[in-house]
């Protein structure tokens, strides 16, 4: 029995497997087991996997038929012993303190609260692509992240759900948490949602850093924010009682321009005035102005002038999210 083992999901992961694995084998903390769970990858993940696992009997390999994450992570729990279960994705890595931040502060915590896990704080990696930096630092604002994990903080602060955890096993296993399979998107806060609910804590830790990847072009980030959309929606509707105001908010970035098509089209047709009319224009014009001053300071951090590339990443973010939100309450099946 291990005191932690952490439990990587993969598909066609073979870029970034054998780093993410490093990370893990060089971690403080020695007595873990890296359990990888394959989602029948077509490319030389597994190969790669197993080649590492013949010099290091800590890691270890299984399949996972079903191929979505939610079912590796289950996968993964019932092959685990462990006195702690951690989670990690193929196409991230951590530093080597890690395990060791998150262990501290759940020690630390345990005793002060009901607490049932410690998370991460999402980073960029320092080689990764200039459209994810810009991705990475757009979502790491308030603008873009909305108090989520990609979000910067100084503290360790409790939150609704967290991402890349420190669970303790016991409780896991008390409470019956497992990951709902038919989750594609928010796994996690459908996870965690099952251990707020019991009334335990959850907290995330800012000094827990994992280091992902993120999506390499404009196409792939848009459908991912859809796909995020969809997958609250689909929590929503599971869990009616966790809605909230700003649950609503995506809609708006839907809805808003197309209201603002028909008072335009109202206006110059001489059908409104033009008091009406600039009722519907203020709230873009805000928006704007608010997508401008986020864009610059993204282009100072950066360095360089390409960084208002992010100028078009907002919108992209809240509309993608906003559109796959609605279609996930209109066609939930």
């Amino acid at each position: 029995m291990s005191l932690i083992d952490v439990i990587v999901g993969v598909k066609n992961e073979e870029k970034y497997i054998k780093r993410c694995i490093t990370s893990l084998q060089n971690q403080t903390i020695h007595d873990i087991n890296i359990i990888v769970v394959d989602g029948l990858s077509i490319d030389r993940t597994p190969a790669i996997v197993e080649e590492i696992a013949k010099t290091d009997s800590r890691v270890k390999l299984l399949k996972n038929p079903h191929e979505v994450i939610s079912s590796a992570r289950n996968i993964g729990l019932r092959a685990s012993d462990s006195e702690y279960v951690a989670y990690l994705d193929g196409h991230c890595y951590v530093d080597n303190d890690w395990l060791e931040t998150l262990h501290k502060a759940f020690e630390t915590y345990y005793d002060k609260c009901k607490l049932a896990g410690v998370g991460s704080t999402y980073s960029s990696p320092h080689d990764d692509s200039f459209f994810g930096k810009i991705i990475a630092y757009s979502q790491q604002t308030f603008f873009g992240g909305f108090g989520t994990s990609y979000t910067a903080s100084q503290k360790i602060v409790p939150v609704e759900t967290v991402a890349f955890a420190l669970y303790k096993r016991s409780i896991l296993d008390k409470e019956q948490v497992t990951y709902d399979e038919t989750m594609t998107q928010c796994e996690d806060t459908d996870f965690n949602y099952q251990l707020i609910k019991s009334g335990y804590y959850l907290l995330r830790h800012p000094q827990a850093l994992v280091h992902q990847y993120r999506r390499s072009n404009l196409q792939q980030f848009y459908q991912q924010m859809v796909n995020y959309g969809k997958g609250r929606a689909k929590f929503l509707l599971k869990y009616p009682e966790t809605l909230k105001w700003y649950h609503t908010l995506p809609l708006i970035f839907v809805i808003y321009p197309i209201l603002f098509l028909i008072t335009l089209f109202l206006y110059l047709s001489g059908f409104l005035g033009l008091n009406i009319f600039l009722v519907f224009l203020i709230p873009i014009i805000l928006y704007l102005v608010m997508d401008l001053i986020y864009t610059i300071r993204i282009a100072a951090k950066l360095g360089n002038w390409k960084g208002i590339y992010s100028i078009i990443m907002f919108p992209l973010e809240h509309f993608g999210y906003g559109w796959g939100f609605l279609k996930g309450l209109m066609w939930s099946n």
